[in-house]
């Protein structure tokens, strides 16, 4: 996984469940959503979503586990706000680098069980 410019390109089987475990949530995707307009606080956030502060922190804080968003500190009004970033505009995934992977990774331990099934 690496960024150029505000481009993130994701490769490996690792880093793509990462990233994708990240944006598997509406209430993440309404985050990035949001703060592409304008970097928003944990409170903002919460305001507009209609959650509290310690949901969207989580979710917030998931985002930033996958270099999504990156945290900035200002002075509020109480202590310190925390504000999300986004670090990126795009995600591109390269699913040609998975095959590589994914037969490496069979070479060197079999399938589960659950796995060697055939669909129906």
């Amino acid at each position: 996984m690496w960024i150029e410019n505000d481009v993130m390109y994701v490769a490996g089987e690792e880093f793509i469940e990462k990233v994708a475990s990240a944006l598997a949530s509406p209430t993440r995707l309404r985050i990035l959503g949001l703060i592409m307009r304008e970097n928003m606080g944990i409170e903002e956030l919460a305001e507009k979503l209609r959650h509290s502060k310690a949901n969207i922190s989580t979710h917030v804080k998931r985002l930033e586990e996958a270099n999504l968003v990156k945290p900035m500190y200002v002075p509020g009004q109480r202590g310190i706000k925390k504000i999300a970033k986004p670090v990126i505009r795009e995600i591109r995934i390269l699913l040609y680098t998975l095959a590589e992977e994914v037969e490496r990774r069979m070479q060197e331990a079999p399938l589960p069980p659950e796995e060697l099934e055939e669909e129906p």
